[in-house]
């Protein structure tokens, strides 16, 4: 009798393992069979659902509108050596007018204490008043320390949008990159101008 209390006792741990094997599986077929079988309720209260259609521009970038509506976009990038300035929207000749409608002057090419690159840019977007991201310094009026965007790029760019009453305006520009030794730096520009009919 003891021999046997002394094999049964070196069994224990292998027996533990089959018991808790046996009841894994008990387990797992008993959730797998409770899957796959239909419920009894299945499709009792089902309400109508419409199924969706595939959108009809699936595969085109812009979006169709109606044809009084008409939607501009500009996208360029310009590459500017300090001193040098681009004219994004052509300026109306308007008699006493001398403020430029959209210019980029670049003032210097920069490197901070952090070792990172940035633009020291002014815009003159017609008199107008342009935004920053957190990440862009101010120095004075529309003049801004723009660092070199990152996959954030609301963060550090400069930026202006505003609605009139039958248009949206948008423009922003950010820092694409910076060659340090020609002292050149590439700027993406980006402006839609979007005007749609007056309800009426």
């Amino acid at each position: 009798m003891s021999a046997l209390l002394a094999s049964l006792l070196s069994d224990i741990p292998r027996l533990t393992g089959l018991a808790i094997a046996l009841l894994a599986a008990l387990v797992a077929l008993a959730a797998y069979w409770r899957r796959e079988r239909p419920s009894a309720y299945a499709g009792m209260h089902r309400a109508n659902v419409p199924v969706p259609r595939a959108a009809a521009h699936r595969d085109s970038p812009t979006v169709k509108v109606p044809a009084p509506q008409r939607m501009d976009r500009l996208r360029r990038i310009y590459r500017l050596a300090p001193g040098d300035h681009v004219d994004v929207a052509e300026n109306h000749p308007v008699p006493g007018v001398t403020v430029p409608r959209f210019r980029i002057f670049l003032k210097g090419v920069l490197r901070l204490d952090d070792g990172s690159v940035a633009a020291h840019i002014r815009v003159d977007f017609g008199g107008s008043a342009v935004s920053c991201g957190p990440l862009v310094e101010e120095t004075a009026f529309n003049e801004f320390v723009l660092p070199r965007a990152a996959r954030d790029e609301a963060r550090n760019c400069v930026f202006h949008y505003q609605e009139h009453g039958d248009s949206l305006d948008f423009m922003r520009i950010k820092l694409r990159g910076l060659d340090m030794d020609a002292d050149i730096a590439e700027i993406d520009v980006l402006q839609v101008s979007e005007r749609w009919p007056a309800a009426g």
